[in-house]
């Protein structure tokens, strides 16, 4: 699904410019996806193909305050073998890579003063370097928590299947790697708060100006279908952290009214939750809403 039918692409939210860029489309197993959720129940909500897995997407944010540029996760990357994508149905034809998506913003790689990284898993970090193996942003400060950095680089994780290290070590090595531990603001309004449940290191980001708030959900709401509290996904490390995680942030989110960005919906990048009484859900944000365009 190529861009084009995306809801709305970009808000304002305060000094913060958000855009949704895209950069390929794959695919990865429904049930996976949905957990203990009957697949009776989750097939209702998006396309099933032939293997059982479900079209997801990967959804980098750039955020531009008028002095920073800043990019949230950077997608899957070229680096894939015709296995691996077969594997995966990863699909470039449909989108773009992270590099184009950016210069059709008008970014170049050299540009970006910031890369905040969730998480490193292989869907998330794939182009934090480029197809040479080398930084993807060589002036930018990369950010990430430190539980997560150590165990992206541990040979015996659990989760080793997970992570490349290919993605993180030459960050390290070139010293452009920044981590924290429970909490950072890396800039006025953008924090990076760690949570876990999926991942040992995944961190809720932030942005918060004027007034409002906006949030980067990553694999804590990975796509517009697992808004409601019991759908979780079965990639994650704790589900019951994870439950606690969601029961606390989805209900403030929509109370507070907050601008969501889902990084793996193929459909709707930009949103608000809502919440029917019974239920939580999720509203596209739509092309010409007041801030968006």
């Amino acid at each position: 699904m190529s861009g084009s039918h995306f809801s709305a692409q970009q808000a304002q939210l305060g000094k913060f410019k958000i855009r949704a860029l895209r950069d390929a489309a794959f695919a990865l197993d429904g049930g996976a996806m949905f957990g203990v959720v009957p697949r009776s129940l989750w097939q209702k909500l998006t396309p099933v193909f032939e293997d059982n897995t479900i079209p997801c997407a990967t959804n980098p944010f750039l955020i531009e305050d008028g002095e920073n540029v800043i990019v949230v996760e950077t997608g899957l990357g070229r680096r894939w073998d015709e296995k691996q994508q077969a594997m995966f149905h990863i699909d470039y034809s449909q989108g773009h890579c992270l590099v184009e998506s950016l210069a059709e913003a008008g970014v170049k790689p050299e540009d970006v003063t910031h890369c905040l990284l969730s998480h490193v898993h292989w869907d998330h970090a794939g182009a934090a370097c480029d197809v040479d193996g080398k930084p993807m942003f060589p002036n930018a400060e990369y950010w990430v928590a430190e539980c997560e950095l150590e165990a992206s680089l541990q040979s015996d994780h659990m989760r080793r299947a997970s992570y490349r290290r290919e993605d993180v070590q030459p960050l390290v090595d070139a010293g452009l790697m920044n981590t924290f531990s429970e909490y950072k603001e890396v800039l006025p309004g953008v924090t990076m708060q760690l949570l876990g449940g999926h991942s040992e290191g995944l961190s809720l980001i932030t942005f918060e100006d004027a007034g409002k708030t906006a949030a980067f959900w990553s694999d804590f709401v990975p796509t517009r279908n697992h808004v409601h509290l019991p759908f979780i996904m079965a990639y994650d490390m704790n589900a019951s952290r994870s439950y606690d995680i969601r029961k606390e942030y989805i209900p403030r989110a929509c109370e507070e009214q907050w601008l969501c960005m889902l990084y793996h919906d193929p459909v709707s990048p930009l949103g608000y939750f809502t919440f029917d009484g019974r239920k939580y859900g999720f509203e596209a944000l739509k092309s010409g809403q007041p801030g968006t365009s």
